[in-house]
């Protein structure tokens, strides 16, 4: 095992704070990588390679200069599986430091190892990290059997029956430093969520996260997006939306039920308080991202001809408020919050401008596409 300088800075600063000792952490070539006196660092210490070289239990050197590069103090060799990976030295006089001894030695081991722990698990989540975003967005052709035989080498069971949720910020502030660190924060709280278990998995892509769920109904999904959705907002303070997918599915399925995911996603970031949506309830939003900004905008200034940037954002909200009223001018102007005359003054306005009457089966139509696309392009 080789031992990371900073990991060994960190260790040394640590318990040197700990027992008020000067402390030297030696790798198994005997170079002094951490100390609490910077001016030993990078140097060589002749006690501690006699330490590794022979395997002594101990070393107690009782004056400076006694092996090239040392200090009077006592060396202990730091074992790890049987091996000796360094040496940890503590100077000073031996009545004054041999009772810090042992304990320093395994201190030094425990942390050690823990930090080895940790880096192992770092690694495990990396590798299944890079393997869940091959079998969820990857496009390449795996050949048969090959799925199930690196997932199962992982924990993993591709071929069980599982549904998709994409949650994603309702904001922009997860694009700041702060935003991130809730996000990572997040990525281990929505785990625990789902119970943290090999069926249940969650995957981060860029600021949205891929949940992973044994395959249940559609109210049960719409149930556990809330409960997701609700766990952000209290452990980390960040406001998400939900896309659920249409029926699921298991190996290379999950692709597809990813991508029915998003659409749905999109749909609740349009929606207003962007509600947890399923893909078997969107409508224009099946197809409105596979049209062109430019199209889009082409369609809006055709249907808005000679409209000003705040004339098109007031009709927009006028005819959003009819649509959502079924046509009602009295709920409508309820909605609002103006005289239903008014109202009616402002639609005919909107028919002098543009030549549509939303209140034709032609112009609404238009206008709800108009509206659409307005609303994906912001």
């Amino acid at each position: 095992m080789h031992i990371s300088k900073t990991i060994a800075m960190r260790i040394v600063t640590e318990l040197g704070a700990i027992i008020d000792q000067r402390i030297n952490l030696m790798d198994e070539s005997g170079t002094i990588i951490a100390s609490t006196d910077p001016s030993r660092i990078g140097t060589l210490h002749g006690g501690a390679q006699k330490v590794v070289r022979e395997r002594l239990p101990e070393l107690f050197i009782a004056a400076d200069g006694e092996y090239p590069g040392s200090r009077a103090g006592l060396n202990l060799p730091i074992e790890m599986d049987g091996k000796i990976i360094g040496v940890v030295g503590i100077t000073g006089e031996y009545a004054a430091i041999e009772k810090h001894g042992l304990v320093i030695k395994k201190m030094t081991e425990i942390l050690l190892l823990d930090n080895l722990l940790k880096e192992r698990k770092r690694l495990e989540r990396s590798i299944q990290a890079r393997f869940l975003q091959e079998w969820i967005f990857g496009g390449g052709e795996i050949p048969d059997g090959a799925l199930e035989r690196r997932g199962l080498a992982l924990g993993i069971n591709v071929m069980l029956p599982r549904r998709v949720i994409l949650l994603s910020p309702v904001d922009r502030s997860a694009d700041t430093s702060e935003g991130q660190q809730r996000l990572e924060h997040l990525e281990q709280e929505l785990c625990g969520a789902l119970g943290g278990g090999k069926d249940s998995l969650v995957v981060a892509s860029g600021s949205k996260f891929v949940c992973l769920v044994p395959s249940r109904r559609d109210d049960q999904m719409l149930h556990l997006a809330t409960r997701l959705c609700g766990v952000a907002a209290e452990s980390s303070h960040v406001p998400l939306a939900a896309g659920i997918d249409g029926e699921g599915g298991c190996g290379p399925a999950i692709r597809t039920a990813y991508l029915q995911a998003e659409k749905a996603l999109r749909a609740s970031l349009a929606r207003e308080g962007c509600p947890p949506m399923l893909y078997r309830d969107i409508d224009l939003e099946l197809f409105i991202h596979e049209i062109s900004p430019a199209l889009k905008r082409e369609f809006l200034d055709k249907v808005f001809s000679g409209c000003t940037a705040g004339e098109v954002e007031d009709f927009c909200l006028l005819l959003k408020a009819l649509f959502t009223c079924n046509g009602s001018i009295q709920a409508a102007s309820s909605h609002l919050f103006i005289h239903k005359n008014t109202l009616q003054y402002k639609i005919n306005k909107l028919i002098q401008r543009t030549g549509l009457d939303p209140r034709t089966s032609e112009g609404t139509a238009l206008y709800y596409l108009a509206i659409a696309f307005r609303e994906s392009l912001e």
